[in-house]
């Protein structure tokens, strides 16, 4: 049986909620899926973890989920031991166990199957390695069918009872985030089948188990999985008695269709995002089914520091005070986009004889920026090449962005890539010829800066023969590699939490980025859908929480 109604966030048991889902779900498997809509969807019902993030007022904390707490470390964080409750039960009511995380784990070391999700346990796993031939350092064990290497995997990912023990390479104080992550779920090998629909196969360990088997591209109706305890799990409030999914739609026609809330779309959820233009329509009935969360998404510039222009630390202030901001945001969306998150630049490295003047820093000041390339006697104009994912949107927003850099004394050559060939082009190793700046987006895989910096400006693992990885402007600094070292060797939070943000200074006092806007995104529900929030990590609506009437 569900929980009791919960007077806090007003949800009452029962009813069908409806989730419109524009164009397909790629997978349902758990270490398939990377952080997004979906992979949150399945965690909320699902797909429990571990641990797992809070709901309202605790959205950010991490919380012990399928484990009795957020875990133990010891030898400095390079050792975590997490206990799983009591009672915990896969949907066919055998029990979910120890093993069953570690055989989860195992699934993503598998590069033949595991083509999609995250994989952090390839390399924080303590576990021999060797060089591919395209240069890479990979580990040895290739999954769970490599019984030559499995000690090695045995060694790395322990069980004792019902306590899983993770042996990492370094320290790693943010382990009970990364564990939140969908690629360590436990799996129950027998949900392992060879067949075409294997990757949309449900096995529950929560709330909610599939009725019967998806449809691609049309969906499928979750209903209450009678062997999860509601005692066990303190995240999930499972309000709903059934969940109807409906993929394979338009997302004019999803939005079309919350606006009309015909029939059963009064109970309906989506986290297709509407025009921003809804908010300004009237009717308080249309308001009230609006919200307007950040996304987690932050759009910045990565600067090329191999670059012969972009070498020169005056040019890449000057491009940084140049960068008007306003507009960038303007021309994505208006106000379907944040303001931005950082100051200009900072002012250890921005002299206060060219420094924008008092509350223009995010407009940015064109010729305080030519005053600076100036005085550093770079001959003007200075060219520059930068790439960026096409659309319509980004279009406008770069040739926006080029106004105020063109005044500032650059020449800028824009080249648009399609979408699905931008990651292609900007991590192969020419790139770093090719062009000068880089367009970069980012959602941190956790809530902290541990799942930010290091991907991004840790050049120890990205660069390597075949490229710069997500390292795409090719950022090294002995100095941040220290305080990167440093923050995983801190193990108190708000410690910690100084040393990342000692690095990030540091980074944007050498100008490795220029940061343009937290984005934000429009959500619509139906009336018919209560205690609605949308969650600050997963950044869309929490079905640990919702019910309808």
């Amino acid at each position: 049986m569900p929980p009791a109604p919960s007077a806090s966030t007003g949800g009452q048991a029962g009813g069908t909620l409806q989730v419109l889902v524009a164009g397909t779900i790629a997978t349902w498997d758990p270490q398939l899926m990377y952080v997004g809509p979906e992979a949150f969807f399945a965690q909320r019902t699902f797909v429990r973890g571990l641990t797992a993030y809070g709901t309202g007022a605790r959205q950010r904390e991490v919380q012990g989920d399928l484990a009795t707490d957020t875990g133990t470390p010891s030898d400095g964080a390079r050792t975590w031991s997490f206990t799983l409750r009591d009672g915990l039960e896969w949907q066919d009511g055998t029990p979910i166990t120890c093993d069953d995380v570690r055989h989860g784990v195992a699934r993503t070391f598998d590069r033949r199957t595991h083509v999609g999700g995250t994989n952090y346990a390839s390399y924080l796993l303590d576990m021999p390695t060797r060089v591919t031939a395209e240069g890479l350092e990979k580990p040895v064990y290739a999954g769970p069918s490599d019984t030559a290497h499995q000690a090695d995997f045995d060694r790395a990912v322990s069980c004792k009872g019902r306590t899983v023990t993770f042996r990492l390479r370094d320290a790693e104080p943010d382990f009970p985030h990364i564990v939140a992550l969908p690629e360590f779920a436990p799996r129950k090998p027998s949900a392992d089948t060879k067949t075409d629909k294997a990757s949309y196969a449900v096995m529950s360990s929560g709330p909610y188990r599939l009725k019967a088997p998806w449809v691609v591209g049309k969906g499928g109706t979750f209903v209450r999985n009678e062997h999860w305890d509601p005692r066990t799990d303190p995240i999930r409030r499972a309000y709903p008695d059934e969940i109807q999914v409906t993929s394979g739609l338009g997302e004019a026609t999803v939005i079309q269709r919350l606006l009309n809330q015909q029939a059963d779309d009064a109970y309906a959820v989506s986290w297709v995002q509407a025009s921003p233009t809804l908010r300004n329509q009237a009717g308080t009935d249309l308001q009230a089914r609006l919200t307007f969360p950040y996304t987690g998404n932050v759009d910045y510039l990565a600067i090329n520091m191999r670059s012969k222009a972009m070498s020169d630390p005056a040019v890449r202030q000057a491009l940084a005070a140049s960068t008007n901001r306003a507009t960038y945001v303007a021309a994505t969306g208006g106000e379907g986009a944040g303001t931005p998150t950082w100051s200009i630049l900072s002012p250890a490295v921005y002299p206060e004889s060219v420094r924008p003047s008092a509350g223009n820093g995010v407009e940015g000041d064109p010729e305080a920026a030519r005053r600076l390339l100036q005085q550093a006697g770079v001959r003007l104009p200075v060219k520059l090449r930068l790439v960026y994912a096409r659309s319509v949107l980004a279009d406008k927003a770069y040739a926006a962005l080029v106004a105020g850099w063109q005044r500032a004394g650059f020449e800028v050559e824009l080249k648009g890539v399609a979408p699905e060939e931008y990651y292609e082009e900007i991590e192969k190793p020419t790139s770093v010829d090719s062009y000068d700046v880089f367009r970069g987006v980012w959602t941190p895989d956790w809530p902290s800066a541990g799942g930010v910096l290091p991907a991004l400006f840790d050049p120890r693992i990205n660069i390597d023969s075949s490229g710069p990885g997500q390292d795409v402007g090719y950022f090294s600094s002995s100095a941040v590699n220290a305080l990167i070292d440093r923050a995983d060797a801190t193990a108190d939070p708000a410690a910690r939490a100084k040393v990342w943000e000692q690095a990030d200074s540091t980074i944007r006092g050498q100008v490795g980025y220029i940061a343009l806007s937290a984005t934000k995104a429009l959500y619509l529900h139906g009336a018919g859908v209560r205690s609605y929030e949308d969650h600050s990590v997963g950044g869309i609506v929490d079905i640990a929480t919702v019910s309808v009437r």
